[in-house]
């Protein structure tokens, strides 16, 4: 017996190690591409967010974004000392205007403010990848913790976006957190699981909205739990998980409430109110859901503030997203129903997708499990509902799904194949991750698979966050000094920092002088949507203007060269 408990110490050291190596490769790689990164498209009015709700205790700014991965990158900034939104008088009224101010005049440079911000979201991912790590292991021993840890840790769209001010990745690490705090308690009834899952809910609806997905999941946990083998099905277990479930959802609502309170501690009595109204009215709701809202606000502000958010998100997804949503050469309000689905099968790994499969063949017994089948039913609910959203702008609204198939698919394979074929499958899997994440370092937002072979044909299908979000603007800056042709080059882009932030001497389009011979650095975002973008923008000049260069450009202009993932530089001929 103490020789086979030695064995098991040591296995689980070497076990620890192996996962150690993972995230450290994982935020290795976070790390050498995130230094050349800009701010992406949201990154600004995220931070600045942020900082609003940390440093002057009022929540005017972002309400369709929860604060808590927002106030992370505030509290990151504090050791900056930089002067904070409005000059800290936003108690009366927004600090809106003051966005600029805060970020280009403050105390230090733009990018030092969004190098500080985005400190704490590579621990989260860190996080996320020990949690499918515990989880699999958990279930299914250690080389399915390290499969499915794997899968995710090298991941070039986790890694791409684990350094991004947004709530992506912090939705996929508490709400499988959530989730799978859920189904243990549902499976042991416990009621001190099911409180710990309430406060783990709690958190994943202060990180994103799509995180209320989630209650109709925890309400069907304790059915799923009494239908599988081997459960008592007495009256006693399933009261204590009908109890399990109302306290996991109390103590979630009174968890988010003090999240909202502490966002908002400073705001005077009626003004979140106001607040709702104004933000609501902007977002086209009716009269009536306007003061239906700010009457809710007025009794409860933080979870009036919450609602108010959810509700803004809903009326967004169903008036559409005006010219935004692209995806294979068009353009539409609505969406596409095939965009996720598309997205999913293009930028996953092969290893991913291999997995997904392998499971699928082998695994039809697994997947009528209790385990297995509930993480399954709930990817599979989450990516149905993401492909009824007018929301199509990147598979990073997908980040949800990829832990639970990772946890299932890993799962299976534990099971259902003898160990000493499991053992090659998880080291070649893996390696084929990390194969896919070297083959995209540092460009690893614009990650596609074999199947398209890279970003620049990936544009051809999508834009915005799977190839674009203006995450080269600084590459671009470097890029344009190191060739000398700085001054001479007009730069059509979009990003979080002012488009000529990296490259001060270059030019911008402007309606009224005329297009000109020269060199042009065109974003493809902007190739894709830019004159519908700049229409609602900027108005009809500009994006007529940049619809007639675009047309030259493809007629007669010359392509150059490459910059980073998404950056085109071209050459228009006198």
């Amino acid at each position: 017996m103490p020789r086979l408990d030695g064995k098991r110490g040591k296995g689980l050291v070497a076990e620890i190690a192996v996962l150690a190596v993972l995230v450290i490769v994982a935020l290795a790689a976070v790390r050498g591409h995130e230094k050349d990164d800009s701010a992406t498209a949201d990154e600004g009015i995220h931070l600045f967010a942020g900082a609003e709700y940390v440093e002057n205790g009022t929540f005017w700014m972002n309400l369709e974004h929860p604060p808590l991965m927002k106030a992370l990158a505030g509290l990151s900034l504090k050791p900056l000392r930089l002067t904070p939104p409005a000059g800290g008088n936003s108690r009366e009224g927004t600090p809106h205007n003051d966005y600029s101010r805060f970020l280009y005049f403050n105390r230090v440079p733009a990018h030092e403010i969004l190098r500080a911000a985005r400190r704490p979201f590579p621990l989260v991912f860190g996080l996320l990848i020990v949690v499918v790590w515990a989880t699999a292991r958990t279930l299914a021993g250690p080389g399915a913790g390290l499969l499915a840890a794997g899968l995710i840790a090298l991941d070039p769209g986790f890694v791409a976006h684990a350094s991004i001010v947004h709530t992506d990745v912090g939705a996929a690490l508490t709400m499988t957190a959530a989730l799978v705090l859920a189904l243990a308690a549902a499976r042991r009834n416990s009621l001190a699981l099911w409180a710990v899952s309430g406060l783990a809910l709690g958190v994943a609806l202060a990180t994103k909205f799509s995180a209320v997905l989630l209650l109709p999941l925890f309400a069907a946990v304790p059915l799923l739990a009494l239908l599988s083998e081997g459960e008592r099905r007495t009256v006693r277990s399933a009261a204590t998980k009908a109890l399990g479930v109302v306290t996991a959802g109390v103590i979630a609502l009174g968890l988010l409430a003090a999240i909202y309170v502490v966002s908002m501690r400073a705001m005077p009595e009626g003004k979140p109110s106001e607040c709702v109204a104004r933000f609501l009215a902007g977002r086209g709701a009716s009269p009536q859901a306007v003061d239906r809202y700010a009457r809710l606000s007025l009794a409860l502000p933080s979870l009036g503030h919450w609602a108010a958010g959810l509700k803004g998100v809903a009326l967004l997804s169903e008036e559409g997203r005006e010219n935004v949503n692209f995806f294979h050469g068009e353009i539409s309000r609505y969406g596409f129903p095939a965009y996720f689905p598309a997205s999913f099968v293009l930028k996953s790994t092969p290893a991913f997708l291999l997995l997904l499969v392998a499971a699928l063949v082998l695994g039809r017994r697994e997947l009528a499990t209790y385990w297995v089948g509930s993480l399954l039913l709930a990817a599979s609910f989450y990516f149905a509902i993401a492909m009824t959203s007018s929301f199509n702008i990147g598979v990073r609204h997908l980040f949800p799904v990829y832990p639970l198939l990772a946890i299932s698919g890993a799962v299976v394979l534990a099971r259902r194949l003898p160990v000493r074929r499991f053992a090659p499958v998880v080291a070649g899997l893996v390696l084929s991750t990390g194969f896919s994440l070297a083959s995209a370092h540092p460009l690893e937002l614009g990650y596609f698979n074999f199947i398209l072979g890279g970003p620049e044909r990936g544009a051809a299908w999508f834009a915005d966050s799977n190839v674009d979000w203006g995450q080269d603007m600084k590459r671009l800056g470097d890029d344009l000094r190191d060739t000398g042709t700085e001054a001479e080059t007009t730069v059509v882009a979009y990003s979080g920092l002012a488009t000529n932030y990296y490259s001060r001497s270059c030019r911008l389009l402007d309606p009224s002088r005329p297009i000109s011979p020269g060199l042009y650095a065109i974003s493809d975002s902007m190739q894709a949507v830019g004159p519908e973008f700049l229409e609602s923008l900027e108005g009809k000049a500009s994006s007529d203007q940049l619809r007639a260069l675009l047309s030259q450009l493809r007629t007669r202009g010359r392509r150059l060269r490459r910059v980073g993932a998404s950056i085109t530089i071209w050459e228009l001929p006198g």
